[in-house]
């Protein structure tokens, strides 16, 4: 169990770590020649049954409290310490706010120093602890009277700790190390032989050797090439547990470790300059916090400058809760439950403090009842809950965002495509969407209404092409969801597929008799053509026709979807064009990363390098496939190339 201290500067933190664990958490030169702690300290000590106890001293002087802020931010359970000759004074009132505001779950109190004060002065100071306690809503605390210099009083410190040490591990047993690894680095130091070495508390996850992470927000690949967990090494270091970890990577002059910087697997990297909180204004704030403020964040073991937007208001006032957004001078690490706080500009005053509701949240109609329905809804705790409710207020969800933002891992039930879900799951396995059937059925509706007003537009074509279809209603919904909307109106009958456009059921144009002869001699030769049909100016010779006149046929027959038109020179029939999306697909399978060129589509199909550029072209015109640099990747499969 991994524990921190707080209070006022000079009431016995550092002798107290000490009397427990026979270590002097005082490490540095000028910690020891001033007497008082500057930077965190660490010591670990293990009881006479086993139980392994960890403690991070932080500095009671308020110069150093982003160095307090640093150590307690990660951690659920904090020691409360107040001298008995000094009482509780300026840093105690403090540090307790803060550790209410960040919602740390249990704290204990310890009066320090009785050995010197009468026994009336330590029943007077130890009711005005306990009275604070309760006043940050820690009632239910208990509060140790002990003397690190005589003893008196440490044992039943211990067995407390022995018995709160027990009832973490049980918990922590009962609900294994959730989420991908994630780590807020707090001190760095270099080994000889050893290489760079991190340490931090484990927020997430597990981490062993040989694992592959990343140094966040800079992105920088790391492999851990060794875990110390209690000052030894151990396979594994999981979540709640302080670890030191070994590292190697191509860190650059000038972008080594620091404190600030996350250690996570890669794929939590995700920095962010935007973030809203849920945030409570400190009691003890001076003034309300007004809509752009400059303030000190606190995250992690980040301290950085921001700017404060007050969401759906300008101000909140002292004791008030409400959301907030943050813009960051620069990229930061960040995810959802990540606790903050926030000081003045001139950092002398603790603001306020919460958890972060969204990482990664928008800057337009950011205080717009809508945008403060969403905020409410993924503020729920539980991640089921919160997409129940982010679903009921927005009705579309991008899964992939919400696993993000959330750290579930890959095989977590609420993301499995194969489970029973009360939403309907559209888009791939890399981009899905979660939609509610409430919003499905009314965006099939509203796809049923453009093609009708398509129609109205158009009354001699057939109908709208997919693409064309989904340009129309694209700020109504992401693709994936429109495409979902599109799959069920043609199974409900609402619309119908006709080679490669979409049409309402009951409209049916025509072309005239003299179009339909045509068509009879002209679509054999380009089926002859197979994949490489005929140019248009070869049709017209073939026919034989006028250049112009049968361009202008070729165009009104591709409005009925007849023809799909791949190149100013060149139509081909719908179902040649989904077979060409089949080779696409094939000739993506057979590369091992799922991608491929021109010349690979030029190899399977045999149709030529320039015929090759312009089908792939087409391709990603209508959603088939996506360019990426000189390659590409299949978005949908063949048999759905026109749906």
């Amino acid at each position: 169990m991994i524990l921190a201290t707080a209070g006022h500067i000079d009431h016995g933190k550092t002798a107290l770590v000490r009397a427990l664990t026979g270590v002097d958490a005082d490490r540095l030169p000028e910690e020891k020649r001033r007497g008082l702690t500057i930077d965190l300290g660490f010591a670990y000590t293990t009881l006479p049954d086993g139980t392994e106890l960890g403690f991070v001293d932080v500095p009671g002087h308020e110069r150093f409290l982003p160095n307090m802020l640093a150590g307690v931010l990660s951690i659920d359970r904090v020691l409360l310490i107040v001298a008995a000759d000094d009482g509780p004074r300026p840093q105690t009132f403090e540090h307790l706010d803060i550790l209410a505001l960040i919602g740390v779950a249990e704290v204990t109190g310890v009066m320090t120093k009785i050995d010197r004060v009468a026994p009336e002065r330590r029943i007077g100071v130890a009711g005005e602890v306990g009275r604070l306690l309760a006043a940050a809503g820690y009632g239910a605390s208990p509060v140790f009277a002990v003397s690190s210099r005589t003893g008196e009083g440490i044992a039943a410190l211990a067995a407390h700790l022995r018995d709160a040490a027990a009832a973490a591990s049980q918990a922590r047993a009962a609900q294994p190390a959730a989420g991908l690894f994630r780590m807020p680095i707090d001190r760095v130091f270099t080994l000889p032989g050893i290489g760079p070495v991190v340490t931090g508390t484990v927020i997430a996850g597990t981490v062993a050797a040989g694992d592959r992470l990343c140094l966040s927000p800079r992105g920088i690949a790391a492999r851990v090439r060794g875990v110390h967990a209690q000052n030894r090494p151990v396979d594994r270091a999981a979540a709640g547990e302080r670890c030191a970890v070994n590292i190697a990577g191509g860190f650059a002059e000038g972008a080594e470790p620091g404190r600030g910087d996350w250690l996570l697997a890669p794929d939590r990297h995700a920095p962010t300059a935007r973030l809203d909180l849920q945030l409570r204004v400190s009691h003890l704030a001076e003034a309300p916090l007004r809509d752009g403020l400059p303030v000190h964040l606190h995250l992690g073991t980040e301290d950085i400058v921001a700017r404060l937007a007050v969401l759906g208001g300008r101000t909140l006032e002292p004791g008030e809760t409400g959301f907030v957004q943050l813009d960051v001078g620069r990229p930061i690490g960040a995810l959802y439950g990540d606790r903050a706080v926030l000081r003045d500009h001139a950092a002398r005053h603790t603001l306020g403090g919460g958890r972060v509701v969204d990482p990664f949240p928008p800057r337009r109609g950011r205080s717009h009842s809508q945008r403060l329905a969403t905020l409410a809804a993924v503020s729920e705790p539980a991640p089921a809950l919160a997409l129940a409710r982010l679903l009921d207020a927005t009705g579309i969800v991008d899964l992939a965002a919400f696993a993000l933002a959330r750290n579930l891992t890959p095989d977590d039930p609420l993301l499995d495509p194969a489970a029973a879900h009360t939403y309907v799951r559209a888009g791939t396995a890399r981009a899905p969407l979660a939609i509610t059937r409430t919003r499905l059925e009314a965006l099939t509706e509203r796809v049923a209404e453009s093609l009708a007003e398509w129609h109205r537009a158009q009354p001699d074509a057939l109908g709208a092409a997919r693409s064309v279809l989904l340009r129309r209603l694209r700020a109504e919904a992401p693709e994936a969801a429109l495409d979902a909307a599109v799959a069920a109106a043609v199974t409900s009958g609402r619309i119908v597929r006709d080679g490669a456009v979409l049409r309402l059921p009951t409209h049916q144009p025509r072309l005239t008799r003299a179009d339909e002869h045509l068509w009879e001699r002209v679509r054999p030769l380009i089926a002859a053509g197979e994949l490489r049909p005929p140019r248009v100016r070869e049709l017209a010779s073939s026919l034989p026709l006028d250049l112009d006149a049968l361009e202008k046929f070729l165009r009104r027959v591709e409005r009925f979807g007849r023809l799909a038109r791949i190149a100013d020179n060149r139509y081909f029939l719908p179902e040649t064009v989904a077979r060409l999306a089949v080779l696409a697909h094939e000739v993506a399978a057979a590369s091992p990363e799922g991608q491929f060129g021109v010349i690979a589509f030029r190899d399977r199909s045999g149709v030529g390098r320039n015929l090759s550029i312009e089908i792939l072209e087409y391709l990603d015109a209508i959603g088939v496939t996506r360019r990426i640099g000189d390659t590409r990747i299949v978005l949908r499969g063949g048999e759905a190339v026109f749906g």
